[in-house]
C-alpha cells in the first residue's frame, strides 16, 4: 500500500511487528522454528528496541496531529488502537513476567499485533493523510523514532 513519505517510518515498524506477529502466531505450533523462549527474547527486544517507541509516536506525536484536523465522529479507530495500544502493551508486560510456558498468551499477542498494524495500515494512516496537511506530517516524522534494524 502507498503510503506518504511521512509516514514511512511508522510503516516501516509495522513490517517488523507483523513478521514478529506470525512467529507468535505460530508459537507451538509444527509451523514454528523457535522455542518459547527464543520468541519470548525476540518479542522483548523488539518492544524494548522499537515497539515502546513506535506506540509512544503514534500516542504523543500523531494522534494528536490527528485530531486536531477531525471532527468528533472521526475519532472511533483512534480509540480502538489506543485500546488496542493498551492490551498489547497488557500481554507483553504478563508474558515477560511469567515463568511457565503460555503459548495461547503468546498466539493472542500475535493475533492483536497482527490485527493492530492492519487496522494502523489500512484504515488509520489513510484517514490521516487525507486530514493532517503535509506540512505537518512532515514536521511529525522528524520527530519519530528511528528504528533499530534499519535506521529508518
Amino acid at each position: 500500500m502507498k503510503r506518504h513519505e511521512a509516514l514511512n517510518p511508522l510503516s516501516h515498524h509495522h513490517h517488523h511487528a507483523l513478521v514478529m506477529a506470525l512467529n507468535m502466531k505460530r508459537a507451538g505450533t509444527e509451523k514454528s522454528d523457535h522455542s518459547y523462549k527464543q520468541l519470548i527474547r525476540d518479542m522483548i527486544n523488539f518492544w524494548e528496541k522499537d515497539g515502546r517507541d513506535h506506540f509512544r509516536d503514534e500516542e504523543e506525536i500523531l494522534v494528536p496531529l490527528y485530531l486536531q484536523h477531525v471532527n468528533d465522529s472521526e475519532q472511533d479507530l483512534v480509540k480502538e488502537m489506543l485500546y488496542q495500544h493498551a492490551q498489547i502493551r497488557g500481554l507483553i508486560e504478563e508474558l515477560r513476567e511469567k515463568s511457565d510456558t503460555d503459548y495461547e498468551n503468546m498466539r493472542l499477542l500475535g493475533e492483536l499485533l497482527d490485527e493492530h498494524v492492519r487496522l494502523e495500515e489500512r484504515q488509520l494512516f489513510p484517514l490521516m493523510e487525507k486530514a493532517i496537511p503535509e506540512k505537518y506530517l512532515y514536521q511529525a516524522n522528524g520527530r519519530f523514532h528511528r528504528d533499530s534494524y534499519s535506521g529508518f
